[in-house]
């Protein structure tokens, strides 16, 4: 009895000892997990490594280039001050690459051309967006007032994209620093307005424009002389008309400390003590250019007659017109007489026609009087030229008429040109930064630190698989049973 329960001990160990070895506690795995704790570290590491590749694999084809954004003015609907069309791409013309190119020293060639980019826009085209949608989030709108919101949003994004500049820089594509982006998008729009106001002249006005002269020395001895410093005359007694008339250009003085009014005495004087004797006697032994210029005076007048004839057609259709005589009347609240014709709307609309008429005659009557007195300048002009000169061999009065005259259209192209300065000062600069230049995105790509996190998540659930299926050591010792005697 005793040999069988021993048996029966033995297979119940055996079967437990079986049972323990099949089961793996979490004991066990922690002291698993403790005794290889390095690989714990070291592989989430190398995974977070692996990441931080990627990252910056990722940045490094990524182009986040450099940006300013500015507000332009003295340009109104795509128009320069005087004229001519405003493009974006003006920014972009060999003469402005040229000088902002200059401030790094870096050469006008097709890559350069490819890395900037200029366009219409604006900062606040986003918050214009964002303020319209949560106008058409309303659910109550109904399909009008929706059309109606559409419409405004286009003509506020136009107006607002219109009135800024959007400048790109590339920098990364030039193997320029960002900084270095910065210091190519400031120099771009002043580069555009150096160029533009000094070369291409788009902020001078024509009325100065059409005053100009050259300022050079004229000896007054040849009929050519003599008509081309009548002319040079005729526009800057025009010039210093419009120089007086402006309110802030009448202050300015010349080289010589003459203002427009101290040049319009002098021009005055010139006229009557050197230039009409000269004038006259420039037609004493007419040449080609004298005979010339008596005819071309001529067709002038005889074209001034045509144009006057021709008002005074009009004006005397606007003398046959008649309003047809009322029929009939009614009396208003002061007891007069109020006439109407048996077509009381049609009388009424021919009233309002009289009255129109009226400004029109006005008008032609205006236009008449100015060819009147432009004939008659021209007839003062020819009848000058059939005069005779008593000083046709006065060398001291010619030599004095010349060195006046010269004075004269000096003094006049000083005042012309601090003029024009003072009207580029009124203007200013054809831009206004809207901050300074900056780099758009982030230098790391979108969800940079969710890829890193995710490395280090992923490196540390390779780690506890690795320690988990890593072979135990095997002992070199065997236990033994032991046995009774």
């Amino acid at each position: 009895m005793n040999g069988v329960k021993g048996m029966n001990n033995q297979v119940q160990a055996e079967t437990t000892n079986h049972m323990s070895t099949d089961e793996i506690s979490i004991t066990d795995i922690v002291k698993k997990l403790w005794q290889r704790r390095g690989v714990l570290v070291v592989v989430p590491f190398l995974f977070l490594l692996l990441g931080a590749i990627v990252v910056f694999g990722i940045a490094a084809k990524t182009e986040s280039p450099t940006v300013l954004f500015v507000h332009l003015q003295g340009i109104d609907k795509s128009t320069y001050p005087n004229g001519a069309t405003f493009s974006p791409q003006d920014l972009l013309i060999p003469e402005v690459l040229e000088r902002a190119a200059a401030s790094l020293h870096l050469a006008v060639d097709d890559d350069l051309r490819k890395a900037l980019q200029v366009d219409y826009g604006a900062p606040t085209t986003i918050g214009i967006q964002k303020i319209y949608q949560i106008r058409l989030a309303n659910k109550k709108l109904s399909a009008t007032d929706i059309a109606a919101l559409n419409r405004a949003y286009q003509d506020e994004l136009q107006q607002v994209s219109t009135s800024g500049l959007k400048i790109t820089v590339n920098h990364a594509m030039l193997g320029i620093s960002p900084a270095q982006g910065a210091v190519l998008a400031n120099a771009i729009p002043r580069a555009w307005t150096e160029v533009f106001t000094r070369k291409y002249r788009v902020i001078i006005d024509s009325a100065l424009d059409n005053v100009s002269i050259l300022g050079k020395d004229n000896p007054l001895l040849t009929t050519a002389d003599i008509l081309s410093a009548r002319s040079t005359l005729k526009r800057m007694d025009a010039g210093l008309k419009f120089l007086t008339a402006d309110n802030r250009l009448k202050a300015i003085v010349s080289d010589g400390g003459f203002n427009s009014s101290d040049l319009q005495s002098r021009l005055q004087d010139f006229n009557i003590l050197y230039f009409r004797t000269i004038f006259s006697g420039s037609f004493d032994n007419p040449d080609a250019v004298a005979k010339t210029f008596k005819v071309e005076i001529g067709y002038k007048i005889d074209e001034l007659d045509r144009n006057i004839e021709e008002l005074d057609r009009s004006l005397a259709d606007l003398k046959n017109f008649r309003i047809r005589t009322p029929q009939s009347g009614v009396k208003n609240g002061g007891g007069e007489m109020v006439q109407f014709g048996d077509d009381a709307l049609k009388q009424v609309v021919e009233l309002a026609n009289q009255a129109s008429l009226s400004d029109y005659m006005r008008d032609v009557l205006t236009a008449r009087r100015k060819l009147i007195a432009k004939k008659a300048s021209l007839q003062t002009e020819l009848s000058r030229s059939a005069g005779k000169s008593v000083v046709a061999n006065d060398k001291v009065f010619y030599q004095n008429a010349e060195r006046e005259f010269l004075e004269i259209s000096q003094e006049y192209a000083s005042l012309l040109k601090t003029a024009r300065i003072i009207r580029r000062q009124a203007y200013g600069d054809f831009y206004q930064p809207l901050g300074s230049p900056g780099v758009v995105g982030s230098l790391l790509p979108a969800k940079s630190l969710l890829i890193l996190v995710l490395s280090v998540l992923l490196g540390g659930m390779f780690s506890v698989l690795l320690v988990l299926v890593w072979p135990n050591s095997v002992s070199a010792k065997a236990s033994t049973p032991e046995t009774t005697a």
